[in-house]
């Protein structure tokens, strides 16, 4: 039976805010400084079901808006090109802008927290 005992010690030397941080986040899941330095370490992005979520709802706008700009592009093709598809496809290109922004600044807030 393998020894699963923490034997080997590592000393880290942290700013004031970063010590403070750690201390923080390892508080408010109930767990040591070490402890939680040991659950980061054995993470992986898609172990976060939050960002999982992000990434679901992400792509499935990013379809929605594929739809909408094969359907201006067919019309457009066909000949029935009018000024309102392109500010259509316009906004369509915000928002999925806009929607990967909110995913990049959600993620961002993730790391190193």
């Amino acid at each position: 039976m393998a020894d699963n005992r923490h034997k080997v010690v590592k000393h880290f030397r942290f700013t004031e805010t970063e010590a403070k941080t750690l201390r923080k986040f390892a508080k408010m899941y109930g767990m040591t400084d070490s402890d939680y330095m040991r659950f980061l370490l054995s993470q992986k992005p898609e172990d976060y079901p939050e960002i999982r979520q992000m990434l679901s709802e992400l792509i499935n706008e990013v379809n929605h808006i594929g739809n909408n700009i094969n359907q201006i592009a067919r019309k457009n093709n066909a000949g029935f090109y009018k000024r309102d598809d392109m500010e259509s496809l316009r906004s369509y290109m915000r928002k999925l802008i806009l929607s990967v922004r909110e995913v990049e600044k959600k993620i961002g807030s993730n790391k190193g927290s």
